[in-house]
């Protein structure tokens, strides 16, 4: 038989004794100043992603302040200081260092704010008869000294503070593990409950984007103020006007907001029942599929689904009208202060005026565009957060309920109940009442009673699981536990028996036989290296039972506490378990039996018999210790020398039967079918026509403005004419009234076509897994499917529609308004090539290694969410086997976070590497641009000056945010890959028709993963 412990075990065993790793420098702490600068320490890991598939053993190393661990001591010390409360356990512990980062933001915000006042110079330098050069030169040294140090200090910044967050979330995931294997059992029916898998893929998330936009809350305002006191200098009291115009936009948004959010927090709710019943399904898969339910429960969950798309609907068009009123509102404050500044104070516009107040917009258009958005997702991170408030408050097992080795009782006595009365947490209505019991160090209890009686309620009571409303309970000794219901783990026979214990040879043979699991371990190709699949899917009643009672026969414990260990096994099997296992092996040792069987329970072997009815309990005592030593003595294992053994020696065994296979990831680019056939789920080629052509005209309108700005002020004659005045104002009202009615219709498209796009692929994914054969649940645990069917199909109708609206805009933004700049500026392109060769070497270096990092992340929470799945479901027998226990399976969450966050860190590493770069070409941008209008002073107008420099700064901060939302969008395609690699990889419109052949042909045996 094979003992080697698989790979695969490895991913999903509740307790795991993790090798350690090949030791590796954490490169981000020790590396010298100038690579933290550039972050160039990530290069070797980047190349190797560029060069081949990355591992995780290529990932670098976590800060020892980041590991689960570490982070998780730190933040329970102030989650306690703070009455537990998250929210001032992350202001007490965090809050200096968001301080700091917020400062540092500020002096990033000002370099901005910087360049509009260079701008009035300039143009104001062109616009006079003679150029001063020097007084120009120092402006603008001045101005490239700022641009350079804000591409250098901002994705600092920005890492610094997603390293804070970092640590903040590693830590909620650990704080509510920990509550999970504390919660009792009936607070699992509390209306309050939530889905753990929820919180874990969607919540925590919500929360983390609120910390990372937390410093704009108070940066914003004072930077609106600033903005607002440098218009009035350009447009004297026309900039008030602007003022209310901001302030009723965001009165709007708020309005919009609000909506979202109450829409959030009803879509959590359905969201959570509906992720409810998905667990409940593919847990029991074996179950639907025996009975032949998977119509039934299809019509089940699009039901559910289809409840829960009605919230989704309301949720992404309320974000319509804020990303309308977002983006639409910079273009409403200039054409509202130019309107009263030309119109209602009989002003004339100039250059330098109208393109400085042109930058000032601009340099709010983005804050203002995502303070709303930060606003709205603070209601719902309030939302996420009330979630994990009320998890936390779900109730707990109380450690009162049983005195652990209590000194007050005599040393022979194990196990004492007096006057005990118990209940499930409903006061009022005990379920066990006035219980009396001694149990002896050695004894076997029997424990009698008609189905319902409160048999197992009674184990229960001694395990401290039921609430203790009076009386007093004590067990003295380690205690092993046998559950009415066997709890197997995603994990070899060998691993599920030792249960995180040392490998003991002589006792494992032992208990395998006493258990009578020999015979069965015979049957499997791997023998006890076999993997079990989820909730033991491919053992029988009888096997997973007496997996589960070897289990507590190996922890060697002192009580026995036996739940109908015998019921699942026929009654030849139940004879030789009885007499080789509990008259047996545990002769000597404290076993409380509860059993229907009439010959174990008058087989004289029982020192005492316990009768349950109705919530009574009655004891008989008899004396009967010759008997179990027989049985003791006859059955040593040296009379099992003729059966089957385990081999001995694990250095020599190379091969393992695995079950679970190792999650699957595609390499190198996503492919462009799977974008097609996303596009193609959203309403295909008549969607993407559709949003070129409303981006093409957005654009236009927006150049549009811009350049009749340049005309309008470019017209010969200082003083006011009115009826030219309000031709201009009404071209270039119109034009931005078209660039505005464009945005309101991208954002419903994707909206719409993401709400298509996600009915149809959540319909496929559950008819093709729930017309999976039971073959692929074996391989695939329920935290991969709940990772699909939660933060997948999360990505796929809110994030990537989005996020393709987000590209359409960087792309569009910059080609033309880089186009634009070099129409007026034509030896600019001398400069733009090498930049542009720069862009594309250092996106091309970033792009493959991101995939892959993003790729490893997802395979990475899959194990995550399986451990916690898997350890909620055997809480109650992890808790049984004690404290030790209990620990050992919260040290395993952490190691399997710290796998999920080591990729997360290098998420942000690489981020952070290509944000740098793009902040260093922006700025070279701007030096280009403006070196070139220096140079060509004499040829340029000072409206097309300003329309130059003006793209220029846009320029410079969309290429940063380009890399915000290109690169995700990419990115986030590929989660889209999970879920459509489901099922085969063919046209979406043809594959209803195909499910019924899905895994006969096409269908992968595991999930392929190409996020």
């Amino acid at each position: 038989m094979l003992l080697q412990k698989s790979p695969s075990s490895r991913e999903y065993a509740t307790f795991l004794k993790v090798p350690p790793t090949s030791p590796k420098a954490q490169l981000h702490q020790s590396a010298s100043l100038v690579s933290r600068l550039f972050l160039s320490y990530a290069d070797d890991m980047m190349q190797i992603g560029n060069t081949r598939q990355l591992n995780q053993d290529d990932l670098l190393e976590l800060d020892d302040d980041s590991r689960s661990e570490v982070a998780y001591a730190f933040f329970k010390r102030h989650y306690d200081q703070q009455h537990q409360s998250i929210v001032r356990a992350i202001v007490h512990g965090y809050g200096w260092k968001f301080l700091l980062c917020g400062l540092a933001s500020a002096f990033t915000t000002a370099c901005i704010l910087f360049a509009p006042v260079v701008l009035h110079h300039v143009i104001d330098a062109f616009a006079a008869p003679e150029m001063d050069l020097t007084s120009l030169g120092m402006w603008l040294a001045a101005f490239f000294a700022s641009r350079l140090a804000n591409a250098l200090v901002a994705p600092h910044v920005d890492f610094q503070i997603q390293m804070i967050t970092f640590q903040i979330a590693v830590s909620l995931r650990a704080l509510l593990f920990e509550k999970t294997m504390r919660r009792s059992i009936q607070s699992r029916s509390d209306d309050k409950a939530v889905d753990i898998a929820n919180i874990y893929t969607s919540d925590i998330r919500r929360v983390i984007y609120v910390a990372n936009q937390i410093n704009t809350l108070w940066i914003l305002p004072i930077q609106i103020g600033v903005v607002v006191y440098m218009l009035y200098d350009v447009l004297d009291l026309a900039a008030f006007a602007g003022l209310a115009v901001i302030a009723l936009s965001m009165l709007v948004a708020f309005l919009f907001t609000k909506k979202t959010s109450g829409a959030y927090r009803e879509l959590m709710k359905r969201k959570d029942t509906r992720m409810k019943r998905v667990k409940e399904v593919f847990g029991a898969i074996q179950i639907v599929k025996l009975n032949a339910w998977e119509g039934k429960f299809e019509e089940k969950l699009l039901a559910l689904r289809s409840l829960e798309l009605s919230a989704l609907t309301t949720f992404v068009y309320s974000m319509c009208g804020s990303i309308f009123v977002l983006w639409a509102s910079p273009l409403f404050v200039s054409t509202v202060s130019f309107a009263v500044y030309t119109l209602g104070m009989d002003q004339v516009l100039t250059a330098a005026g109208v393109f400085t107040a042109i930058a000032l917009f601009n340099s709010l258009r983005d804050p203002l565009r995502d303070f709303p958005s930060i606003i709205q997702q603070c209601l719902q991170a309030k939302i996420s957060l009330d979630r994990m408030a009320d998890y936390l408050a779900l109730h707990e097992v109380n450690p009162s309920n049983v005195i652990r080795n209590d000194v007050s009782i005599p040393d022979d006595v194990a196990i004492v109940v007096e006057h005990g009365t118990f209940d499930w947490g409903q006061a009022g209505n005990p379920v066990l009442t006035d219980v009396n019991l001694i149990v002896k160090k050695g004894d076997l209890v029997v424990v009698r009673g008609p189905v319902g009686s409160g048999k197992s309620s009674l184990c229960s009571t001694l395990l401290g699981e039921m609430e203790k409303m009076d009386g007093k309970v004590s067990v003295n000794g380690k205690v092993a536990y046998y559950a009415q219901q066997p709890w197997i783990q995603n994990m070899t026979i060998r691993e599920n028996i030792t249960f995180g214990h040392d490998f003991d040879y002589n006792k494992y043979q032992n208990v395998l036989d006493v258990c009578e699991l020999l015979p069965d371990l015979q049957q499997f190709p791997g023998g006890d290296t076999t993997e079990i699949g989820q909730k033991g899917i491919n053992l029988s009643g009888g096997q997973k039972a007496r997996v589960s009672l070897a289990r507590a026969c190996y922890s060697d414990a002192d009580i026995f506490i036996l739940d109908s260990p015998l019921a699942a096994v026929d009654a030849v099997v139940q004879s030789k378990i009885f007499s080789k296992c509990i008259c047996g092996l545990l002769a000597g040792k404290t076993v409380v039996l509860v059993t229907h069987n009439q010959d174990v329970i008058e087989s004289g072997a029982a020192s005492c018999k316990v009768s349950v009815s109705e919530g009574q309990v009655s004891v008989e005592r008899q004396e009967i210790e010759h008997f179990r030593t027989h049985f003791a003595t006859q059955l040593s294992p040296n009379n099992t020398k003729n059966e089957p053994t385990a081999t001995e020696n694990d250095d020599i065994l190379k091969d393992t039967t695995r079950l679970i296979e190792d999650e699957e990831r595609e390499e190198g680019r996503v492919s462009a079918a799977v974008v097609w056939q996303y596009f193609n789920a959203m309403g295909g080629l008549k969607v993407l026509v559709l949003l070129l052509v409303i981006q093409s005209l957005w654009q236009g309108c927006q150049v549009g403005s811009d350049l009749w700005l340049s005309h309008w002020t470019g017209q010969k004659g200082n003083t006011y004419d009115a009826s030219r005045t309000q031709y201009n104002m009404t071209v270039y009202a119109l034009l931005g009234g078209g660039s505005a009615l464009m945005v309101l219709a991208r954002a419903a498209t994707v909206a719409t076509a993401g709400l298509h796009a996600s009915r149809d692929l959540f319909r496929l994914l559950t008819r093709a897994l729930l017309s999976a054969p039971l073959r692929f649940f074996d391989a695939n645990p329920i935290g991969r499917i709940l990772n699909r069917f939660g933060g997948d199909i999360t990505y796929v109708e809110i994030d990537i529609p989005f996020d393709i609206g987000s590209l359409l805009v960087a792309g569009f933004f910059t080609f033309c308004q880089l186009a634009t700049a070099i129409y007026i500026v034509n030896v600019l392109v001398v400069f733009i090539i090498p930049l542009a060769y720069l862009y594309v070497k250092f996106a091309k270096f970033y792009l493959m290694p991101s995939r892959e990092i993003s790729r490893l992340l997802k395979v990475a929470s899959s194990p995550v969410l399986s451990h916690i799945s898997q350890a909620e479901e055997g809480v109650t027998t992890i808790r049984a086997f004690g404290p030790e226990c209990v620990d050992q399976t919260i040290t395993e969450n952490f190691s399997r976070n710290d796998v999920n966050a080591r990729a997360w860190f290098c998420d942000f590493v690489v981020s952070t590497w290509f944000q740098l770069r793009m902040e260093l070409i922006g700025c070279g941008v701007v030096i280009a641009v403006v070196s070139c209008l220096v140079y060509l002073r004499d040829y340029l107008s000072p409206g097309l000056v300003g329309v130059a420099f003006t793209y220029a700064l846009s320029i410079d901060s969309r290429l940063a945010r380009f890399k915000e939302n290109r690169a995700p969008s990419q990115l986030n395609q590929v989660s889209h890959g999970p879920v459509q690699e489901t099922f085969p990889s063919r046209t979406l419109s043809s594959a209803t028709s195909q499910v019924p052949h899905l895994y006969s042909r096409d269908c992968p045996s595991t999930f392929a993963t190409t996020r």
